[in-house]
């Protein structure tokens, strides 16, 4: 199995990111994260945010903690990116990625805008009562108003609207859910597509920045990161977590050996 400490620019905690004293203030360039959602998903740990027996508002001052770690470790001009979607109580629909952002505003970030991420391979959901959910949003904020921003020489991709349009980037994304994951009988089922997370990886960072993810899963967001050339670091409570990222990681450290 790939041995995770044999990545130079790879630091994973085993440890809530409710904490994140470890890191250095003002180190991380970009937060790029997918947290879990209120009352959807049990990931397997007594100590996970979001169950189905803490309330809405208990999960968000939880979540609150972790994104005014966020703030904390973010250098200046730095942004952060959560990828969530809305949820329902008890029948009613809860704007989640508002209610995040109004947390995170709360703390000091800067809110830039609700990317929609459309969803063209989405699958229907469990009743015949509702429309087929095809989009997710990814809640982009800033700490400062002026943040870096690299729309420059990022390769878009034909499929994007906007480009297709060749207009600016805009503000809808269309990536295919990623099916599956990285292995048959894998304990994370994360849809969270590499493409997507490439995206905000370039457009945020420099090669040599440092991305950090406080949800780190399945370890998408550092295949992201060290497949661009940029250090990562993630906070997961899970560590039977860790042969399913090692197994995502392995590409790379073999094309390292490849290129050395």
């Amino acid at each position: 199995m790939t041995d995770l400490d044999s990545f130079d620019n790879l630091e994973v905690h085993w440890e809530s990111s409710e904490d994140m004293s470890a890191v250095d203030d003002g180190s991380v360039q970009s937060v790029i994260t997918s947290p879990p959602y209120w009352d959807l998903k049990d990931y397997g740990h007594e100590d996970q945010i979001g169950t189905s027996d803490e309330s809405y508002e208990k999960y968000h001052d939880r979540m609150e903690a972790v994104w005014s770690e966020c703030y904390d470790v973010l250098s200046d001009d730095g942004t952060m990116w959560i990828v969530v979607d809305t949820v329902m109580e008890r029948g009613d629909l809860q704007l989640l990625p508002y209610h995040i952002a109004q947390r995170a505003e709360d703390i000091g970030f800067v809110l830039q805008d609700f990317v929609t991420w459309y969803k063209p391979t989405a699958i229907a959901g469990m009743t015949d009562r509702n429309v087929v959910n095809k989009k997710e949003y990814v809640v982009y904020l800033s700490k400062n108003r002026d943040h870096k921003f690299r729309e420059d020489g990022v390769e878009n991709g034909l499929e994007d609207p906007a480009i297709s349009e060749e207009h600016r980037l805009g503000n809808v994304w269309r990536h295919p859910v990623k099916r599956g994951s990285v292995g048959q009988n894998v304990l994370h089922k994360a849809p969270y597509p590499a493409s997507l997370i490439n995206r905000i990886v370039e457009i945020s960072t420099d090669p040599g920045d440092t991305v950090l993810d406080p949800f780190f899963g399945s370890g998408t967001t550092a295949a992201s990161a060290l497949g661009l050339d940029r250090a990562c670091i993630g906070y997961e409570l899970n560590e039977e977590f860790e042969s399913v990222i090692a197994e995502r990681l392995a590409s790379l450290q073999q094309r390292s050996l490849t290129e050395f």
